[in-house]
């Protein structure tokens, strides 16, 4: 996993958040259910998105809200699917 690419998946991931949560963006490793950004139905448009724009499958084995607690572990989901 490079750097480079972890961050670029963060900003789309950061673009999507702000554009359906106003206000500043999230830090990257905020816990975006602890702080009332997103909450288990934006999940759902969140996974949707994912599925959509990096081309994976969101499986009932990855539905742990753990994954999209916060953008940079959105990152590493979304960077871990597409390496297998």
């Amino acid at each position: 996993m490079t750097t480079s690419v972890r961050d670029e998946v963060g900003e789309i991931v950061l673009a999507f958040v702000a554009q359906h949560n106003p206000g500043a963006a999230p830090d990257r490793d905020e816990d975006m259910f602890e702080t009332g950004r997103v909450n288990s139905l934006f999940v759902i448009q969140l996974i949707s998105f994912l599925e959509e724009r990096f081309g994976i499958k969101v499986g009932v084995d990855d539905l742990d809200l753990g994954h999209f607690a916060t953008v940079n572990k959105v990152a590493d989901f979304v960077l871990q699917k597409t390496q297998h």
